[in-house]
């Protein structure tokens, strides 16, 4: 006998929110949807969306509203990095209506949100019909290329690349069907912009173009033997680490690191790290510091 299909399984594998048909799909009756709602497995989002109790609030603001998470949210919830303004960016068809947020869609300076949750939305008339969504589409983010072509359409132009390098970096696009994306997205509002596939991070994009601007010789991505890959050698002199910290913030990530810096130092390289924030958040004062240090090494 075939095992019997879970809600609670089926919602997770599907995100945590999933539309009634999708579940129809995966085998679950109709009466099991309801009996999983009132014992609290399953939550009713909207009609004909549901989600489990666990679902991510930004998901539930865009489902509730009438869309789906797109742009920059949609892209942090697919592991693209984004420079996060804390509101939710809703995707929606250019014919949504009987949307339900806490006001009416007029101009106003008061935060505008979905019915039902306080998180402040952002509203983008950009996506498919629901009909038009592609097999086994999510229902309730827009998939990798919406989401980059949606960043592209709206965010800077740092920003956006940094977002496509990050999606290269992740293995979610391969370098050239990013750039032909990316080509194809917004030409004209951004003008040339190349990927290299090379950015680990936001902050490593925001870091080497500081290096680019100031005319500073470097390279990312080198590899040295009992190492591996270090982020940026500048002026063939100095290798740069940017740390995230998700990456570093560990006992063995700590121990790793230090590791990796007395072999780069035996070999005549010393290390610079530089905590990704602090990037971020003055990225020409980071790539000075960088600059100072290597005119000291030479």
């Amino acid at each position: 006998m075939p095992d019997v299909p879970d809600v609670s399984d089926l919602l997770a594998r599907l995100g945590g929110i999933a539309t009634r048909d999708q579940l129809i799909a995966g085998g679950i009756r109709g009466a099991e949807i309801s009996v999983a709602v009132a014992a609290g497995r399953a939550r009713r989002i909207r009609r004909a969306h549901y989600g489990s109790p666990g679902a991510p609030a930004a998901g539930i603001s865009a489902v509730r509203i009438g869309g789906r998470l797109g742009c920059v949210s949609a892209a942090a919830t697919l592991g693209i990095w984004t420079n996060d303004d804390g509101r939710v960016h809703v995707s929606l068809p250019a014919n949504a209506a009987r949307l339900r947020t806490n006001r009416a869609l007029v101009a106003s300076a008061e935060p505008l949100s979905s019915d039902r949750q306080l998180l402040e939305v952002e509203l983008h008339w950009v996506d498919v019909p629901v009909g038009a969504r592609g097999p086994g589409e999510s229902a309730w983010r827009v998939p990798v290329p919406r989401a980059l072509a949606q960043i592209a359409a709206c965010r800077p132009r740092l920003e956006v690349r940094a977002a496509f390098e990050s999606a290269v970096n992740a293995r979610l696009l391969s370098l050239v069907d990013a750039q032909r994306l990316l080509d194809d997205a917004a030409p004209r509002r951004l003008g040339p912009l190349t990927l290299n596939g090379l950015d680990g991070s936001g902050a490593e994009t925001y870091l080497a173009d500081e290096f680019r601007r100031l005319g500073i010789a470097f390279a990312q991505q080198v590899p040295f033997a009992r190492v591996g890959f270090v982020d940026f050698l500048v002026e063939g002199c100095l290798v740069v680490e940017v740390d995230g910290f998700g990456f570093h913030s560990g006992r063995a990530e700590f121990r790793r690191d230090r590791a990796r810096d007395r072999v780069m130092l035996r070999n005549g390289f010393p290390t610079l790290r530089i905590p990704a924030d602090e990037v971020l958040a003055d990225a020409p004062g980071a790539a000075l510091e960088v600059v100072a240090l290597a005119a000291l090494r030479r």
